[in-house]
């Protein structure tokens, strides 16, 4: 909930921010990482390898890198997360009015230097402050630290503990260096949402920097829109969330009235509009669980397990490693990866694509063996259910196994 101003303000208060006399960094290929984070290279400017130790970055169209510095404390798996915020919050939404086409969103961050710095802690953020990293670099900076980005999967969100300030903060960039230079009409609506909530409540920050209430609001907004908020969570930056800190049906600590997607809906009407001007329904990206994640993981929403309230907006997931783990889709057309392991994929409604890879992989549908119609298709299988709305048509690929309501049966008899 807060932000970094001083990053870059103390460059341009102290009169230092000569671009020339200002470290940079250059290109720094991570093609042949499989994850795409590297180490930060040896070469690179000692102002950056004195802080950070992890690199990846997102291409934006016109070819330059919108980046993300990450310390130690940051697992590959979380430097993954923010990457994928970033790259969902810049993904084209095809028919609507402002991301509809975002490139000139992400060309601008980019030509700006944009970059996302993925801090340990906050004691961290502020140490790297006093080494002059923002008046000493050329980097368009926004930051985000390890004790607030849990990765999706891991024991921690699985548990819905910390409270995800990803989406909030990578936001902050997207709107600083993109949405700035290119939507001033998305500007003023944010504005004119701003303040029609502020009428009915909202408490926007930083309480001195009027102009900045509608960045924030926005990041209100996504939070809830994506439901990070329906079920509160217990910890923030690792300090607990003691009970009533959060009044029921509120968020961010009291200063929204709302706290779920459906209570945005029904209660801010206008700032629900402006997010469906700029963002799909669903998560676009494809979160790869860690290697070490074990169990089942689902995108259906189950009132039982609090972090389904998250994963409810996702379409896709993979697991990693090799273990034994299972995935359950929900009502979008999924796509569910498996691993090396035994894996067991449901992929729930509609028309689903579920990839076993490796292992003895098995398929469950939820109806009578007779009652699906199973056919070979081009190196897969396709199962069909013939009763409505329940099962749909499934595409499969290296699954070894159908399990029905009734039965178990080898795929390879299908064929």
């Amino acid at each position: 909930m807060t932000r970094s101003w001083f990053l870059l303000a103390s460059c341009m208060l102290s009169g230092a921010c000569a671009i020339s006399e200002r470290a940079t960094l250059t290109e720094i290929d991570i093609v042949t990482s499989p994850d795409g984070i590297v180490a930060l290279p040896n070469d690179a400017p000692e102002i950056f390898r004195r802080h950070f130790i992890k690199y990846t970055h997102v291409l934006a169209p016109n070819g330059l890198p919108i980046r993300l510095l990450a310390q130690d404390g940051w697992t590959d798996d979380q430097v993954k997360h923010a990457r994928e915020v970033l790259e969902f919050l810049l993904t084209d939404f095809p028919g609507s009015e402002y991301g509809n086409d975002k490139s000139d969103i992400a060309n601008a961050l980019a030509e700006r230097k944009a970059t996302m710095v993925l801090f340990n802690t906050e004691e961290a953020l502020e140490e790297a402050f006093r080494s002059g990293l923002g008046r000493r670099t050329d980097l368009s900076m926004q930051d985000l630290r390890a004790n607030e980005s849990p990765a999706v999967g891991d024991e921690d969100y699985r548990a819905h503990r910390t409270r995800d300030a990803a989406y909030e903060e990578i936001w902050h960039l997207v709107h600083d260096y993109g949405i700035k230079p290119t939507r001033p009409r998305m500007i003023t609506e944010m504005r004119q949402a701003n303040d029609a909530a502020a009428a009915r409540g909202w408490k926007a920050w930083p309480d001195d920097e009027p102009e900045e209430h509608p960045n924030e609001y926005m990041g209100v907004l996504i939070d809830n829109y994506y439901d990070l908020w329906a079920v509160h969570p217990t910890l923030y930056e690792a300090r607990p969330i003691e009970s009533g800190d959060i009044p029921d049906g509120k968020s961010h600590f009291g200063r929204y009235f709302a706290n779920s997607r459906e209570a945005l809906r029904q209660q801010d009407p206008q700032g629900y509009a402006l997010i469906e001007k700029f963002l799909p329904p669903h998560l676009t990206y494809t979160p790869e669980l860690p290697t070490a994640f074990s169990g089942v993981f689902s995108l259906a929403l189950d009132p039982e397990a609090a972090y389904t309230r998250k994963t409810q907006h996702l379409r896709q997931v993979a697991l990693t490693g090799d273990g034994e783990a299972g995935l359950i889709g929900n009502a979008f057309a999924n796509q569910l990866t498996g691993n090396s392991g035994d894996n067991v994929l449901t992929g729930g409604g509609a028309d689903d694509r579920l990839v076993g890879g490796a292992g003895d992989d098995t398929a469950v549908f939820r109806g009578l063996a007779a009652e699906y119609t199973v056919t070979a298709e081009q190196g897969a299988l396709r199962v069909v259910d013939r009763v409505a709305e329940r099962d749909g048509s499934d595409l499969l690929f290296s699954v070894e196994y159908l399990r029905f309501s009734d039965q178990t049966v080898a795929a390879a008899l299908q064929f």
